[in-house]
């Protein structure tokens, strides 16, 4: 059994949804097998013990540290970590980090929860800067988007990391050999603008080195239909709004397929098990212990799925995976 702290006032609608979502857990509506996961809830000791016990929670299923304040999601995160010792990203990643705790989650400000799990954590050897990795659906299988968020600007050598951070997380996630590509605008040569024609490059001559598959550069649709690439690079800015392009996209097909036949269930189904599986959260990947970081909008059902991905992780030991795997190609 693995124990994940769980950032109590992370996400737009905590700290009730938060609670909502740990009373599902340990009521195992959701999935049975949810009661076995050891829940340690960060965040005002008080305000956590009333909305438990409204929601029917056995207080002594679970443990509650005290963490007094949640990052704002104004300003920068960097500045309210350093002048605030309380601030539940902080005390959760301590928890991570003292070894009290296997994983860490929050659906609450991205910045925060990075900045956070690299001053806490440390970064692997080999990643100058962390990359959030999430597992999107596509017709051919499960497909690695890295960066989705954590890196809004990125170099070559950056999305070399990132490139190298997927591909051992892929392999991780039981991938033999997976197929690394280059998000662009096209997949001939010389597309792109300067940032990736010259990481086109610098993948291009670096990557096969170490037994990297590149397949060079892919287009949007391929996140979807999955077929040329296992794990696709890009920089932060561009993978979140790609990621939300996409979530907009399956909302409105969801819709459509409902107007159309009359019947919004089968699509809203599909629709739900998607939001709630692996691609309910990403993977940090670059430091030194399992994070998780979900959408801010995240429902009572997603943050359960971030909670069990956090679970999964840790018993599988896929960080240290990640690390072992990035040791044995990233340059010294």
């Amino acid at each position: 059994m693995a124990t994940v702290a769980l950032d109590l006032l992370g996400g737009d609608k905590a700290p009730e949804v938060v609670a909502d979502a740990i009373a599902r857990l340990r009521s195992g509506t959701v999935d049975p097998a949810d009661p076995a996961i050891d829940l340690i809830v960060v965040g005002p000791a008080a305000v956590a013990r009333a909305l438990l016990t409204e929601r029917g929670v056995d207080l002594s299923t679970l443990r509650i540290v005290d963490a007094g304040r949640g990052a704002s999601m104004t300003g920068s995160p960097l500045s309210t970590l350093r002048d605030h010792e309380d601030v539940t990203v902080t005390v959760a990643v301590g928890l991570v980090n003292a070894r009290i705790a296997d994983a860490f989650v929050s659906v609450g400000h991205t910045g925060a929860a990075v900045a956070a799990a690299v001053l806490g954590l440390g970064r692997v050897g080999g990643m100058s800067r962390p990359a959030l990795a999430v597992v999107v659906p596509s017709l051919a299988g499960p497909v690695v988007l890295v960066d989705a968020g954590a890196a809004p600007d990125a170099t070559p050598d950056v999305l070399r990391q990132f490139a190298l951070a997927g591909w051992a997380y892929s392999m991780s996630l039981g991938v033999p050999s997976p197929r690394v590509g280059l998000l662009t605008i096209g997949s001939e040569e010389g597309k792109g603008d300067r940032l990736r024609k010259s990481t086109h490059d610098l993948l291009l001559e670096t990557l096969p080195v170490v037994g990297v598959d590149y397949v060079g550069p892919v287009e949007g649709h391929d996140i979807a239909v999955g077929s040329r690439a296992d794990v696709i690079v890009t920089d932060g800015f561009t993978g979140n709004v790609l990621l939300k392009g996409l979530e907009g996209a399956v909302q409105w097909m969801a819709h459509q397929m409902g107007a159309a036949y009359g019947d919004a269930d089968p699509a809203r189904t599909v629709v739900r098990k998607t939001a709630t599986g692996d691609f309910a959260g990403g993977m940090l990947l670059g430091v030194n212990g399992v994070t998780v970081i979900g959408h801010g909008a995240g429902t009572a059902d997603e943050i359960c799925a971030c909670v069990r991905l956090a679970d999964r992780a840790a018993r599988l030991g896929l960080v240290t995976a990640t690390q072992r795997a990035l040791a044995s190609v990233a340059s010294p």
